[in-house]
């Protein structure tokens, strides 16, 4: 009797059977699937094409290269519901119950622009190849054109498509993209070439209005009195203006003003002559005044009331200015006709004894009278600028110099005229230049060296060598200096109707402890030690609109802020003021080509001796191939008959129409308007306008559009549309 078999394996399932598989063999190719197989997908879709299809195909077609005749692109705003179903041949055919081998289509999005007919019955919708053979474009285009376009629904010829301008010609925009973007006009070093725009864009929207102008009518009788400087506040709009009277008004420039500028804010009387030049502290609260009648004031303006009288001077006072930084309007300096330097220091000042206060002004709790004070002058520079031999042996030809005129007192005549003073920026507040009527050096002084004798001649820092073109000529005088922005550049307007640049770095060339920091506090020089050398002008601005006959012509620097670029402004006695760039970048074509065509040899800018350390043998040599001199009292082709040794640059945009007169003091205010004032009686305010400025350029004088109006003169191409607008029309 046989075991019986175990549970488990009674349980156990039975293998799977094998189902037999069809042997797989390669397909068959039949007559049918041959011709299918070889030919383009092209012939075989549908000959009236959607809107979006035969965009696909003219981006994919031979039109790309220009080699072969495509048809023109079709409109891709034709609706999607003119399509039909087509057969294979072409043909119309109605819809076929006939669905065996059928393709599965699928669903397109509606966002697509590729989706299929809407009729009844759908189609798979292929992309054309961009690879297309010639003959199946061209039997295509035979067949849309044979069985459905008439010559009224042939779309237009579409016109030649216009060159791609390159990065590099496109301007700032373009050149800045191209550096973004990581590439290079050329291989290897290169640079932008006009890696700043025009410097046009930042003088062409000046223009000023009749409504702008403030005419100048005398207090002390009827008629007219000539102003003569002007200063502005450091934070706000408020212009102060001194006349020939003694007399200081203030006018308001702020745009967001209920008074126009052509009303007097406020006037006081300060002195009982000219009133020279004209400076504000750097909190607006203290205004110095310096007068023909040999002495300046310090005014408070809450209360328009002299708090300091400055008179140690012996003649008439030219310039006055507060120093910087620390001394907090405790500081100024003055230059005179005396030809000394004075620094006063209104914290050693002693009160005025026989002072009184003016009859019209009350005292009230609103109201109290400071109590005046005398001037202390701490520091004295006598005969800053003493004539040199070399300029003795000219005093014929250099003609009257600063003469006294316009109500003025009188000079000495054997004093030189101190015509221009500027503080270096805070931290370096303790040094002075100073500028004189005699050449065009300037000298650097420390106001920390005590100089009180006055039989010495007391020794600066360093001086800078004149420019080498009045070696071969005359000496000529300074009128006013500036700085720039950064400090870095030194402006100085001279006689010979140029504004000469120099950089401030070089103002003393070798050993300058004055320049540095030890311990926060510069260290001085030993006394009566031999002034150095400093190095000459870099290059030059000249303009056929700026001339320079009088020492009342003066120049101001509006300051890179607020989106605004650095421009210098410089009056002249064109009857215009002259508005000149001061960015380098803008320079650099005028600056590389004029350095280019001339020698250095005997520059300033080579060496910092200039013409005093030329031998006998290389002066002569220069002298007998220079430009032949003509003798002329006219002054308005002298900057032609000078020989530059350093380059000048002559891009410049005249404020024209403005003024009648010379114009002389010129300031900036603090939204960068620009304030002249001219012998024509009339003070005007510059401001920023594209549309105006652009309309009476342009406009002509119809209709009195131009009456009393003045502008920046660019140039006739600056308002030309430009090149691409140009292109549009034409087509």
């Amino acid at each position: 009797m046989s075991s019986p078999v175990p549970v488990e394996q009674a349980a156990l399932p039975s293998s799977p059977m094998q189902r037999k598989r069809k042997e797989r063999k390669d397909p068959s190719i039949t007559p049918r699937k041959f011709e299918r197989f070889f030919t383009p997908r092209s012939s075989r879709v549908p000959t009236r094409l959607s809107s979006a299809r035969k965009a696909l195909r003219d981006l994919g077609s031979s039109t790309v290269n220009r080699r072969y005749q495509t048809p023109a692109p079709s409109s891709p705003l034709k609706p999607f519901a003119e399509e039909e179903n087509l057969s294979e041949d072409g043909d119309i055919e109605p819809q076929s119950d006939h669905t065996a081998k059928r393709r599965r289509i699928q669903r397109t999005p509606e966002s697509s622009p590729i989706r299929p007919s809407s009729l009844g019955r759908s189609f798979e919708v292929g992309l054309l190849s961009p690879i297309r053979s010639l003959c199946s474009t061209q039997e295509l285009d035979e067949s849309d054109n044979e069985d459905d376009c008439t010559d009224d629904e042939l779309p237009p010829i579409s016109s030649p498509s216009k060159p791609l301008v390159p990065l590099s010609r496109r301007g700032l925009a373009g050149q800045l993209a191209q550096r973004e973007l990581g590439n290079r006009p050329r291989a290897g070093h290169s640079y932008i070439s006009y890696p700043a725009a025009d410097w046009r864009t930042h003088a062409a929207d000046f223009c000023s209005r009749p409504e702008d102008i403030h005419t100048c009518v005398s207090h002390e009788g009827p008629g007219q009195c000539i102003p003569f400087c002007t200063a502005t506040c450091h934070r706000s709009g408020i212009v102060a203006i001194g006349d020939e009277e003694g007399r200081v008004r203030l006018l308001d420039s702020s745009s967001e003003s209920s008074e126009p500028f052509s009303n007097i804010h406020l006037s006081f009387d300060a002195h009982t002559n000219a009133i020279i030049d004209l400076d504000f502290s750097q909190d607006d609260y203290l205004l110095a005044t310096a007068s023909g009648d040999q002495t300046g004031q310090v005014i408070d303006m809450m209360t328009q009331t002299p708090i300091a009288f400055l008179g140690q001077h012996t003649a008439s006072l030219k310039q006055i200015r507060f120093q910087p930084g620390q001394a907090n309007g405790s500081v100024l300096a003055t230059s005179s006709r005396d030809g000394s330097v004075q620094i006063w220091d209104l914290r050693c000042s002693r009160p005025v004894q026989d002072y009184q206060a003016p009859q019209n002004r009350g005292r009230n709790l609103s109201f109290r009278l400071p109590p005046p004070k005398v001037g202390c002058a701490i520091n004295s520079f006598y005969h800053a600028h003493a004539r040199t031999s070399r300029q003795l042996r000219q005093s014929a030809p250099m003609g009257p110099g600063d003469t006294p005129s316009r109500r003025e007192g009188p000079n000495r005549s054997n004093d030189v005229s101190v015509t221009a003073l500027q503080f270096l920026p805070a931290g370096q507040e303790h040094l002075l230049l100073s500028a004189c009527e005699a050449d065009a050096s300037i000298k650097l002084w420390d106001i920390r060296s005590i100089h009180s004798s006055r039989n010495k001649v007391p020794a600066p820092l360093s001086i800078t060598a004149p420019p080498g073109s009045h070696s071969s000529w005359r000496p000529f005088g300074i009128s006013s200096l500036a700085l720039g922005t950064d400090a870095s550049r030194l402006y100085a307007v001279c006689k010979d109707n140029t504004v000469y640049a120099y950089s401030t770095a070089h103002l003393i060339m070798g050993h300058a402890p004055e320049l540095s920091f030890r311990n926060g506090e510069p260290p001085r020089r030993r006394h009566n030690v031999v002034a150095q050398q400093g190095l000459g002008p870099l290059y030059g601005f000249r303009h056929p609109s700026f001339h320079a006959t009088s020492f009342y012509v003066k120049c101001a620097v509006r300051p890179a802020k607020n989106g605004r670029g650095e421009l210098l402004a410089v009056g002249s006695s064109d009857s215009c003021a002259v508005l000149f760039p001061t960015d380098e970048r803008f320079l650099q074509d005028e600056l590389s080509t004029s350095m280019s065509k001339m020698n250095l040899e005997n520059s300033t800018v080579a060496t910092g001796g200039g013409h005093s350390t030329r031998s006998a043998s290389t002066r002569t040599a220069v002298d007998t191939v220079r430009r032949p001199l003509f003798r002329t009292t006219s002054s308005s082709n002298l900057s032609a008959r000078l020989k530059d040794d350093i380059p000048i640059v002559r891009t410049g945009a005249p404020l024209v129409r403005g003024h009648d007169r010379e114009v002389g003091s010129v300031s900036w205010t603090d939204e960068g308007k620009l304030i002249t004032v001219g012998d024509d009686y009339l003070i005007r305010c510059w401001g920023e306008d594209r549309l105006n400025a652009t309309d009476l350029r342009t406009g002509g004088e119809t209709g009195g559009r131009r009456w009393g109006c003045g502008w920046a003169d660019v140039g006739d191409d600056w308002d030309l549309p430009d090149d691409d607008d140009d292109d549009d029309d034409d087509f």
